[in-house]
């Protein structure tokens, strides 16, 4: 795999932002068949859930982050086509409707030494 210009190994992510819910242990049980679901989409190499408890303003509107890497564009594409995700954009637009944004992003990671 070749380098990028800014140092770190291209690949593509599906973003999604969950909106402070108002049910939070409803939402947790939800979650947790719903990560299931996620986790057979074909293609998918990693799987990032950040829990997000603020801004620098203050409060978020956000609850929960999730990441989905992949390969690449056509390793993405393949995916969304799938039976696997077809079933957990399902289960998501039935739980979630309205409280979800949902965005494909361009990554690059660049690994540092630790400082010391």
């Amino acid at each position: 795999m070749s380098r990028s210009a800014v140092g770190g190994f291209p690949m593509v992510k599906v973003i999604t932002l969950y909106r402070v819910p108002g049910d939070p242990e409803a939402f947790e049980r939800w979650y947790v068949q719903h990560l299931a679901r996620i986790e057979r989409i074909p293609h998918l190499r990693r799987v990032e859930v950040s829990r997000i408890w603020g801004t620098p303003a203050g409060a978020s509107p956000f609850h929960l982050m999730v990441e989905l890497y992949f390969e690449d564009r056509a390793a993405l594409e393949a995916a969304l086509r799938s039976p696997e995700a077809a079933e957990a954009s399902a289960d998501l637009a039935r739980a979630m409707a309205g409280q979800v944004l949902v965005m494909f992003a361009d990554a690059f990671e660049e690994e540092r030494p630790a400082a010391g």
